[in-house]
């Protein structure tokens, strides 16, 4: 059975989660008169058609169809259920809700979850309290200044370190009351075979791996002195998942949103190097093979990016199977491609951090970075050329947008000494998904049932003057119908039209969906005379009744004539002839619009 959350629990987070400040927090919002838009953080689009409605407090997607509340948003942006959606809110504002009301599943879940961020927080005061502790965090400590880490830059990325030895954190667990058992599951400790635990990280400088809003969700470690391997990483865990994070993005998601770019770095260290050099719109992926979730997260936050991967093999290769993923999210991309040998951390130390304060003007777009390494790597002629293009094809046919193809056609075409239609036909189609976006719907539908609940949508006040209990009966949509029941029960509990609530309330995602989509139709009734327009609509529904009735007449009148029924003939005819004189009537008089 699923758990019951108080109704006037779920109206006070509602009220305290604003949904321009959450969904600002995921998706960069710009003004559009009485709405916000920006991209969709649930398909890849390059003109946003992602809305978000402050005055109802819900949002829309024209593209893909999405909608919903703040809940909906962080259930399907973070993967969560109804009532951990309800419980992650209640935390993030502030606002009490004891786990009984979560339902016993779920407040197992939601403890277990809080056990690990728990665990995490307890374990990075500790790394920081070694770190500062002169006995302990001596080597490390050198080792910090050495490199040029500022007391700023170590307090803001929370660094710290833990001494060699085998069980230093699970006794600190243990005194300070936290979970070894969730401890475990993070990858903190590890289960020894005779029972007990020891620690993952021995010896090593620890980077705390934070979400977007500051919680730490695992480590990194840097081994100080002999040691392999150089970095040892948290494994993946039920609140971290490598391909889903960012190492820095909390601290860098302002000045991200601020210069509408993201720098993208390989590593801790580069990224520190940086910041201590005032690069501050600056993250790093968590190993070299970018996802295409931590691409959609970038596209949240900016509206372009540089890629600042080390000048080995292994950067080179990471920064060119990454471009599927910029080009599928429409996201700008360009490459500042550093000396063979050199990461940003030593490019910096060396050479300054000017290049990377303009990194933008001073970056190359990824494509033509990638062109130049293909033809580079083959001998010239014309065999090298041909070895070259077939290289360089799932680049091209990676591009969703015809348009971009295009253009990318025309320089490569220069390049490789080929006619652009040459080129364009031994390249072939574009083999990646071409995104087919629905148009926005304008205007009423035909769909009378439809038209009625937009009515209401639009002017709520309607409501109080329609009486449309009388009318869900004559719903033929069951979708539509229980929207419209889903209306009259909301309007009854709060006397008004909450749509947020509204949303909370409809049974599936694909009512949810049609409730905002209806909502945030961007064609609204001008209506100078709502009650002429309420009439309008009782005068239609009572035509579709009075059509049936004309359907079911006919058919009883031509079982009738066939069965040479004579008297009950008659009677048919007359109530036939009424019913068409009131649907004339009706047809006669003016149909509603919007």
């Amino acid at each position: 059975m699923a758990p019951y959350i108080p109704e006037n629990k779920i109206l006070e987070i509602k009220e305290a989660a604003t949904i321009t400040d959450l969904i600002g927090q995921y998706v960069n919002l710009k003004a559009r008169g009485r709405y916000l838009v920006g991209l969709c953080p649930f398909h890849a689009e390059s003109t946003p058609s992602f809305t978000v409605y402050p005055e109802r407090q819900i949002f829309h997607c024209f593209g893909c169809g999405v909608g919903g509340n703040v809940f909906t948003f962080l259930m399907q942006h973070q993967r969560l259920t109804f009532p951990e959606a309800v419980g992650e809110l209640a935390r993030k504002y502030g606002i009490p809700l004891s786990l009984k009301d979560l339902g016993q599943t779920e407040t197992k879940q939601a403890r277990q979850r809080q056990a690990f961020f728990d665990v995490n927080a307890l374990a990075a005061r500790f790394f920081q309290a070694n770190l500062h502790n002169q006995r302990l965090g001596a080597v490390a400590q050198a080792y910090l200044e050495r490199r040029g880490l500022t007391p700023e830059i170590v307090a803001a990325y929370k660094l710290g370190f833990v001494p060699d030895e085998w069980r230093n954190l699970e006794r600190y667990l243990s005194e300070q009351g936290g979970s070894l058992e969730a401890a475990r599951e993070v990858g903190l400790l590890i289960a020894r075979q005779s029972g007990g635990h020891y620690d993952r990280f021995r010896g090593r400088l620890m980077f705390p791996i934070q979400d977007r809003e500051g919680r730490v969700i695992a480590f990194g470690g840097r081994v100080l002195g002999a040691g392999e391997p150089k970095y040892l990483n948290s494994p993946e865990s039920p609140i971290y998942s490598k391909g889903r994070s960012l190492y820095g993005l909390f601290q860098a998601r302002e000045a991200m949103r601020q210069q509408q770019l993201a720098i993208l770095v390989e590593g801790y260290m580069d990224l520190l190097a940086l910041r201590v050099h005032g690069i501050d719109a600056v993250v790093a992926s968590l190993g070299t093979a970018l996802t295409r979730e931590q691409v959609r997260q970038l596209k949240g936050y900016a509206a372009r990016v540089v890629l600042v991967f080390d000048g080995d093999e292994a950067g080179l290769k990471a920064m060119m199977r990454s471009f599927p993923y910029f080009t599928a999210e429409r996201l700008p991309v360009r490459v500042l491609a550093l000396p063979a040998g050199e990461d940003p951390d030593s490019y910096v130390a060396k050479e300054g951090p000017e290049i990377f304060h303009a990194a933008w003007e001073q970056a190359q777009p990824l494509f033509e970075f990638i062109m130049d390494k293909c033809i580079a790597s083959h001998p010239d002629g014309v065999e090298g050329k041909m070895a070259a293009l077939e290289q360089m094809k799932p680049y091209f046919q990676a591009m969703s947008d015809p348009v971009e193809r295009a253009l990318w056609i025309q320089p490569a075409a220069k390049r490789f000494g080929v006619a652009e239609s040459a080129l364009e036909k031994s390249i072939g189609g574009i083999s990646a998904p071409v995104e087919h976006r629905p148009s926005p719907q304008k205007g009423l539908s035909l769909n009378l049932e439809r038209g009625l609940i937009k009515l209401i949508l639009t002017h709520p006040v309607a409501l109080s003057r329609l009486g449309l209990e009388d009318y869900l009966e004559e719903f033929e949509d069951q979708d539509l119908r229980a929207i419209a029941q889903q209306i009259l029960v909301c309007y009854q509990q709060q006397g008004q039209l909450d749509y947020s609530l509204l949303v909370t309330q409809m049974a599936d995602q694909s009512l949810q969906n049609k409730v905002c989509a209806l909502s945030l139709d961007e064609e609204e009734f001008i209506c100078n005379d709502l009650d002429l327009l309420i009439t309008d609509f009782g005068r239609e529904f009572k035509k579709r009744r009075i059509k049936k009735q004309q359907r079911k007449i006919q058919q009883q009148l031509d079982r009738a004539s066939i069965n040479q029924m004579g008297e009950e003939l008659l009677t048919l005819l007359a109530r036939k002839k009424e019913i068409d004189r009131q649907l004339g009537e009706l047809t006669n008089a003016q149909s509603p619009t919007g």
